[in-house]
């Protein structure tokens, strides 16, 4: 159920416009395509990743994909671009009726620049220890004995910088700290003025039902959805065709660059997983600009959409 997963935010840092695409792409597997833009810098943040999750004593969720940064260079055509892999994770806290996400194993970051870090994670234990816990070090690409610098703290709340490998901090080699900048605010256009694809709004009866604890009509909306949904598949397999995605296009003739030149010093294959997330996704500029030319719906469009494809 690709189509009605379709969402794009904006909200505001230090005075400039950041804005978020995301799109549930694919339904089965569940994966996830997102771009976040700052649009002053055009510093760019993209990926994709759908998870694997199991049980056992709680839920636990491996992450497949992986996302890229790209960070223009002042004095170059050429940005930096930084390949980062995805940490599991599991949920802690569900005996005590309060859970929270923690992060575990290790995730990776390469870059163009030569240099790679690595991220190891750990959490809160019985005895010792504090929720959102990470060590990291950062050494040349190939020469992961050579720490150039390492980090330590908490992901949520504060951590600091030092150089050298960690068996040598102290406050001689500390760079400096880093806390938490205030929450920027999320601007979300109202739901009659949003595509009737976007999440909020496709989804807005099935979230309003289970606020208030009406299941029946969780039950009846969702199901509304699925099988309008089921419907347009079987109508695209008939004809043949596939659904467009508004925002994003999955590469399927072409080699990726990042992946070909960084992925193989954090293992992942050039394909980006493509087989376990419907396909290796990237942001299509030409398809958001197309998107954003064509003029608001009218309601009376909106409402023959919607009953199409989500069937409301």
């Amino acid at each position: 159920m690709s189509a009605p997963a379709d969402r794009s935010h904006r909200w505001h840092l230090d005075a400039r416009l950041t804005t978020w695409f995301f799109l549930r792409h694919s339904h089965h597997p569940p994966a996830t395509a997102y771009n976040i833009t700052n649009l002053a810098s055009g510093v760019r943040l993209e990926g994709y990743n759908a998870q694997k999750a199991s049980f056992s004593k709680t839920i636990n969720i491996k992450q497949i994909g992986h996302a890229v940064l790209t960070v223009p260079v002042p004095s170059s055509a050429t940005p930096d671009t930084f390949l980062i892999t995805l940490p599991s994770l599991h949920i802690e806290g569900l005996i005590f009726g309060s859970p929270f996400i923690e992060l575990d194993g290790s995730s990776y970051i390469t870059s163009s620049t030569g240099f790679t870090a690595k991220i190891d994670y750990s959490g809160k234990g019985w005895l010792s220890g504090k929720k959102n816990s990470f060590t990291a070090a950062l050494y040349p690409t190939g020469k992961e004995k050579e720490v150039l610098f390492n980090v330590s703290g908490q992901w949520t709340k504060s951590f600091e910088i030092y150089s050298g490998p960690a068996k040598y901090n102290n406050k001689d080699n500390l760079i400096g700290a880093w806390d938490p900048l205030p929450l920027s605010e999320l601007i979300v256009a109202p739901l009659e003025k949003q595509h009737p694809l976007e999440s909020r709004r496709a989804w807005a009866k099935v979230a309003a039902a289970i606020s208030k604890v009406d299941l029946d009509t969780v039950s009846l909306e969702k199901s509304k959805i699925e099988n309008a949904q089921r419907e347009m598949r079987a109508k695209e397999r008939a004809d043949g065709r596939t659904w467009q995605r508004r925002y994003f296009t999955a590469q399927t003739d072409t080699a990726d660059p990042t992946l070909t030149r960084l992925g193989s010093a954090v293992s992942l294959p050039e394909n980006g997983d493509a087989d376990k997330t419907g396909g290796l996704w990237r942001f299509d500029s030409a398809k958001s600009d197309a998107a954003h030319r064509q003029p608001a719906l009218s309601e009376e469009a909106a409402g023959e959409l919607a009953k199409e494809l989500l069937g409301q």
